[in-house]
């Protein structure tokens, strides 16, 4: 029998960062299977996303690679590519690449406000490692979904690089220890109340303190990755909880919530 009897999910990264794959790697359920592809990406800087033909086509072409392979389901990481055109960009470039494949898609950004949805938060704290005019573009996503957002200082542990707070490749030293303690400080010194804390990109290692931000802080954590996880599992049928990978994960009753089935009806 096939290593991919319950699925077949196709995995576009961004860059070539080894823990992002290993999470996916270390949580997959017996009977599902991934293969994995990159976009090559290596800068913050703003001209890497906004080609259209080094982000967009070539995410259309490693997609159309994987269906061939037999994906029944592809996942697309990486949000700044998407967070720069907007939500209907977003959702219009979706459909037509399901149109075109014939299987459902995951997308970089759009899943993270379902994820908020499906967990009642209403006014949440985001953590990322990006400069103003993504964080802005991420305010405006949780803003059309209904949700006020309040942002923790962008993590800085390198020095700017062009959208981003840490450069690309610096955030490869950045450890979950320090993800915990610039979380936590941060939410904690938020001047208004929030019930959601957000923590956008995988290109800082957060998968080992989820659990902890949630029993610490009290309330539901959302990281980009388990969002994107949360939602292939979802539309795959998959009921597998997932362990130590905070709520939106462990809680199977999520994976059949009005979030998800919106997301099928388009």
């Amino acid at each position: 029998m096939s290593a991919n009897w319950r699925g077949h999910i196709g995995l576009i990264k961004p860059t070539y960062r080894g823990k992002s794959f290993a999470f996916w790697y270390r949580n997959l359920p017996p009977g599902v299977e991934c293969a994995p592809a990159s976009l090559g990406f290596f800068s913050g800087e703003k001209g890497s996303f906004s080609d259209e033909k080094s982000t967009f086509q070539l995410a259309e072409a490693v997609a159309a690679d994987l269906r061939r392979w037999g994906c029944d389901i592809i996942v697309i990481s990486g949000s700044p590519p998407f967070i720069l055109r907007g939500p209907s960009h977003e959702k219009e470039w979706r459909h037509n690449l399901e149109d075109r494949l014939g299987v459902p898609v995951v997308t970089g950004m759009a899943p993270h406000v379902s994820a908020a949805k499906a967990l009642g938060i209403k006014r949440i704290a985001v953590a990322t490692y990006f400069r103003e005019e993504l964080n802005k573009g991420i305010a405006r996503y949780f803003n059309e979904g209904g949700i006020e957002s309040e942002f923790l200082p962008g993590l800085a542990a390198t020095g700017n690089e062009g959208l981003y707070s840490t450069s690309m490749l610096g955030l490869h030293n950045v450890s979950h220890e320090e993800v915990y303690r610039h979380c936590k400080a941060g939410v904690v010194e938020l001047s208004g109340s929030v019930d959601g804390l957000y923590i956008n990109g995988g290109g800082w290692d957060v998968a080992p303190v989820i659990s902890l931000l949630e029993q610490d802080l009290g309330m539901p954590v959302i990281w980009a990755l388990a969002t994107e996880m949360w939602l292939a599992f979802s539309l795959l049928g998959i009921g597998d909880p997932v362990p130590a990978a905070g709520r939106l994960l462990s809680d199977s009753k999520l994976r059949s919530c009005g979030e998800v089935t919106a997301w099928r009806s388009r």
